[in-house]
């Protein structure tokens, strides 16, 4: 694992009434990490770059700058997915000629709680008292869809701000979810003092727990006052 970097890079913002953290680390089979993830006012993303004649942070970067504009200009997450996957499929045919680019999660916050999109293998859960459940989940059936495969479309969903109470979401990238189980998450969750420390712990611990490949989660809970 020498040279792998071992300092998170670290996101937070508040966005519609939540705060929200963030936190990437790259994998130790990586020159470069292929995530991304951006937080912004209205909200976050989280993206896992694939293909692309090993450009896969190419098509990520393209696709959380083109969902980070869309969020600030109040566009809905599933139509901000979409654009991005457009995006993502003429940059592999048109400039990388090579198939390529990332799987994906966007959500906007504000009054009325959280609007979801999800497009492959990102996934979302939300982490509360009862335990661990996971939300919005791409369509069942179509494993291996993803941002600008010119095929599939996101899979939108919403979160009440009833259902967000007590609750922190979770959004994170396979090189999280694949390794990490319901309890060791809900257990760093619940025992972090703050949201940055837990999105911190949370990467490391997939680290930990011998994820090889790049990390990214993004957590978003109500702000207390509000």
């Amino acid at each position: 694992m020498s040279g792998v970097a071992a300092t998170p890079e670290l996101h937070a913002a508040r966005a519609g009434g939540f705060e929200v953290a963030a936190a990437t680390l790259r994998g130790a089979r990586r020159e470069v990490n292929e995530d991304r993830v951006s937080v912004c006012g209205r909200g976050f993303c989280v993206f896992d770059g694939i293909g692309g004649c090993g450009a896969g942070e190419v098509f990520a970067e393209l696709a959380a700058n083109r969902v980070r504009r869309g969020l600030l200009g109040g566009e809905d997450p599933g139509r901000a997915l979409a654009g991005a996957s457009r995006d993502l499929a003429s940059l592999g045919r048109e400039v990388l000629r090579s198939p390529g680019g990332a799987t994906g999660c966007a959500c906007a916050l504000g009054e009325g709680g959280c609007r979801l999109a999800v497009m492959g293998d990102v996934r979302v859960f939300l982490v509360g008292p009862e335990g661990v459940e996971e939300v919005c989940r791409d369509v069942p059936g179509l494993d291996g869809a993803y941002l600008g495969d010119g095929r599939s479309a996101p899979r939108v969903g919403l979160i009440g701000e009833r259902r967000l109470d007590a609750h922190v979401l979770l959004a994170c990238s396979d090189g999280f979810w694949r390794f990490v189980g319901a309890r060791e998450l809900a257990e760093v969750v619940r025992g972090a003092p703050t949201l940055g420390e837990a999105a911190a712990l949370l990467v490391r611990l997939a680290r930990s727990c011998a994820s090889p490949d790049d990390v990214t989660v993004a957590l978003c809970r109500p702000l207390a006052e509000s």
